[in-house]
C-alpha cells in the first residue's frame, strides 16, 4: 500500500495476519462480507504509525492527509477566531467554497465518555451525534435563510433528531 506520512509518500508492505479475538473476528476495524480492504488498510496504516496502539484518538484531517497526500486543515468551532468567523458568516462562505471545489469535509464531535457524571447523556447525544466520532459532509445548502449542513454518520445506525431531522416539522 502507499500512504504518504509528513508529506512523503511511503510503501507498506502488509501479510493477511490481522489481531483477532480469541473465539474469532478482528479485533479493530470490522468489514462486509468478503471484505478485507479495510482490514489491509488499517494494518498498512498501523504499521506506518508503530502499531495499532498507535492508531486512538486521530482526527480526520490528519487521516485524509496520510492517504491523499494533499495538505489538510481543522477548524475547533469553540475557538475565538472561529466563532468570530461563525458570528461574521465568513465561516459559512468558507465551507461553501470548500463544497464547490469539492474538497473532502468532515466534522467530528469531541471526544468523550458516552455518559456523563450525572448519569445523563454526554452533549448531542439526545438528538443521535456519537461523541468522539467523524461524520462526512456531504452537502451544504442555504434555504430561506437556514444554513444546514448534510452529515452522514460512518455506522448510519443513529439518525439525527434535533432541528431540520427527517421528521422534524421544520420540513415543509
Amino acid at each position: 500500500m502507499r500512504l504518504c506520512k509528513n508529506g512523503e509518500w511511503q510503501e507498506v508492505i502488509v501479510d493477511d495476519y490481522f489481531p483477532c479475538y480469541p473465539n474469532g473476528g478482528p479485533i479493530f476495524s470490522k468489514c462486509g462480507l468478503n471484505e478485507m480492504w479495510v482490514l489491509l488498510l488499517e494494518k498498512a496504516y498501523a504499521k506506518l504509525h508503530g502499531g495499532y496502539k498507535n492508531l486512538t484518538g486521530g482526527a480526520p484531517f490528519e487521516g485524509l492527509a496520510d492517504l491523499t497526500g494533499c495538505p489538510t486543515t481543522s477548524f475547533n468551532l469553540k475557538d475565538d477566531k472561529v466563532r468570530h468567523m461563525i458570528d461574521s458568516g465568513k465561516f459559512w462562505d468558507l465551507v461553501t467554497h470548500f463544497q464547490d471545489e469539492c474538497y473532502l469535509l468532515t466534522g467530528s464531535t469531541a471526544p468523550q465518555d458516552m455518559w456523563t457524571e450525572q448519569g445523563t447523556p454526554a452533549p448531542g447525544m439526545d438528538r443521535g451525534m456519537m461523541p468522539g466520532h467523524s461524520y462526512t459532509v456531504l452537502q451544504a445548502k442555504e434555504a430561506k435563510g437556514q444554513k444546514l449542513i448534510q452529515l452522514r454518520s460512518p455506522f448510519g445506525r443513529l439518525n439525527w433528531r434535533g432541528d431540520w431531522s427527517a421528521q422534524s416539522p421544520q420540513w415543509t
